[in-house]
């Protein structure tokens, strides 16, 4: 019986993604862990993966390099897991085989009598509500920590007690549970959905957005009452507005947690990053928005405490303020006449 592991992982990972070698399936996975500059082998250098070790680990002939396994426990990674299997991983999944891919690893972790009740019921949860790219990095990151190498015939098949890998990974586990402890502390953001009339507040990057379609259009403008006319700018609105409502949220949900400054550095952070494609140069500002609302998924923020929080911060609060940053007059998507 197939226990969750980072072979069995990668396995229905490879099947999800179409035309994938083991390689690059393993890539894919590890990238955002090997590529950190303090993550180096027994050498002192940064890993480097190829065929010989991919085969191993595909393979199950041998366990994932303990400095990988250490990394992928610590804060810093976890932190950044989420959105890199947002943007990265989940992209790379065929629309055709998304769900059966979700299927198989949920038969994993159910069906995985070494993995505790407490972890087993998280992450199922975690894909109940729909909270994808955080089911998927949790579950990696948890299979990493898990024996890797499969047991010659005449070994036992369970392990003794006192069997030092069964102490390490009991201890894993402890560390884990400690660590979903601590998140759990800091209380979910209580999401907030669009109002059907558009609030004072948002009226700075909303008319932003209608000067962006009318730029593209080529007209003066655009008002709320046109897009109906405009099926293609409709959506758009309706999605930039959701958006907007998710960093709106956590600005909400950290009032009275954090200071002011950390979603203020939230804010900066994004700013910096996006500004170099904001300022490149595009036909017209609906162009812009687009490039812009592309780039920023890319974009790791670390410097605010809120990016510490697993799920607080994903594609859609980033996207979010971009629109804040409009409201901040940091940015416009239309280039104005000097």
């Amino acid at each position: 019986m197939n226990t969750l592991n980072f072979a069995t992982y990668a396995k229905t990972m490879k099947k999800g993604i179409c035309k994938a070698t083991n390689i690059e399936v393993t890539k894919l996975l590890l990238d955002f862990i090997v590529n950190d500059e303090n993550v180096l082998n027994k050498e002192g250098e940064q890993y480097h993966i190829n065929n010989y070790y991919v085969n191993k680990w595909i393979n199950q002939h041998t366990d994932i390099p303990a400095t990988i396994k250490k990394a992928a426990s610590c804060p810093k990674i976890i932190a950044k897991s989420e959105d890199y299997f947002e943007v990265k991983v989940i992209n790379a999944l065929s629309p055709q085989m998304e769900l059966d891919t979700y299927s198989t690893l949920l038969k994993l972790i159910k069906n995985d009598t070494t993995m505790s009740d407490y972890i087993k019921n998280n992450l199922i949860n975690l894909y109940e509500d729909n909270e994808i790219g955080k089911f998927l990095s949790d579950t990696f990151l948890y299979s990493l920590q898990k024996d890797n190498k499969t047991s010659h015939k005449n070994n036992k098949t369970l392990q003794k007690e006192s069997d030092p890998k069964s102490i390490t990974y009991s201890f894993i586990e402890d560390d884990l549970n400690k660590l979903n402890e601590i998140y759990n502390k800091f209380p979910s953001p209580k999401k907030l959905s669009p109002p059907s009339k558009i609030e004072d507040h948002e009226m700075t990057y909303t008319l932003e957005l209608l000067a962006a379609y009318a730029d593209e259009e080529g007209l003066l403008e655009i008002s709320k009452d046109d897009l109906e006319k405009y099926p293609k700018y409709y959506k758009n609105f309706e999605r930039q507005r959701r958006y907007y409502y998710a960093a709106e949220s956590i600005r909400q949900s950290t009032r009275d947690i954090f200071c002011a400054n950390e979603f203020n550095m939230l804010k900066l952070e994004t700013l910096a990053g996006i500004i170099d494609a904001y300022e490149d140069d595009y036909e017209n500002g609906f162009r812009r928005l687009n490039e812009v609302m592309k780039h920023v998924t890319t974009v790791q923020l670390s410097q605010s405490k809120l990016t510490k929080i697993p799920g607080w911060i994903s594609i859609f609060e980033k996207k979010g303020l971009c629109h804040m940053l409009v409201n901040d007059e940091e940015i416009a998507w239309v280039e104005k006449n000097a």
